[in-house]
């Protein structure tokens, strides 16, 4: 399952850190010596899992991964990948039991209707795209649905790889960088009240500067 793979082509220089699993390479980049920083960084995404189909590429912040790296050990990449095989075999599944039928269904719908029900074109056309529509919005559902159930099973085993002391841990350590890396410090008022009131108090201007205000247009 192919996965940000315009970001996983961009990812060109030589990884940190590397792991074969299962014939599947996984290359780890930090994130900071790539353009991606703000992009990802920003909205709070400092780990990004990409690949071409085949291998991975961990786009991921220094010190995020600093403070998760038993999140990203050998062989707890080995069950994350075990899940992605899983959404991706999940994914195609469910697109063929709902896309094929829901093509068949419009294609024969609009030849039946310009044979037979040419009059009534229009209305026929647009109830085959209204069925086509609530098709995609129930394929999604039913494949969210099954990828968070496939999720909280993956969490669960990486859990149990870990220890529920060692788990709970990372999850308190994530928290943590979240909230250092989004800390603004608050500006300081360096003027004095007397300072903003004089700032304040409007002043005449000069005839020297109405010459140059005359000047400058």
């Amino acid at each position: 399952m192919k996965l940000n793979s315009k970001v996983y082509k961009q990812l060109t220089n030589e990884p940190f850190e590397k792991h074969e699993i299962n014939g599947k390479t996984v290359e780890f980049h930090y994130m900071d010596d790539t353009p991606f920083l703000t992009q990802f960084a920003s909205r709070g995404r400092f780990a990004v899992w990409t690949s071409d189909g085949n291998d991975y590429k961990v786009l991921i912040e220094s010190t995020y991964y600093e403070a998760l790296k038993p999140f990203y050990q050998y062989d707890v990449n080995v069950i994350w990948l075990s899940f992605l095989d899983k959404v991706s075999s999940i994914s195609k599944k469910i697109n063929m039991l709902f896309i094929i039928p829901t093509l068949a269904l419009y294609a024969i719908g609009a030849i039946l209707t310009f044979v037979f029900f040419e009059e009534y074109t229009l209305q026929i056309l647009l109830g085959l795209i209204i069925i086509v529509f609530i098709s995609n919005m129930v394929q999604s559902k039913v494949v969210n649905s099954k990828v968070r159930a496939e999720n909280q099973k993956t969490q669960d085993l990486i859990r149990e790889h870990l220890g529920q002391d060692n788990f709970d841990e990372l999850v308190k350590a994530q928290e943590e960088h979240y909230q250092k890396y989004f800390r603004f410090d608050e500006v300081e008022q360096t003027d004095t009240p007397a300072e903003q009131e004089a700032e304040a108090i409007p002043t005449e201007e000069t005839p020297e500067d109405d010459n140059q205000q005359e000047s400058d247009k």
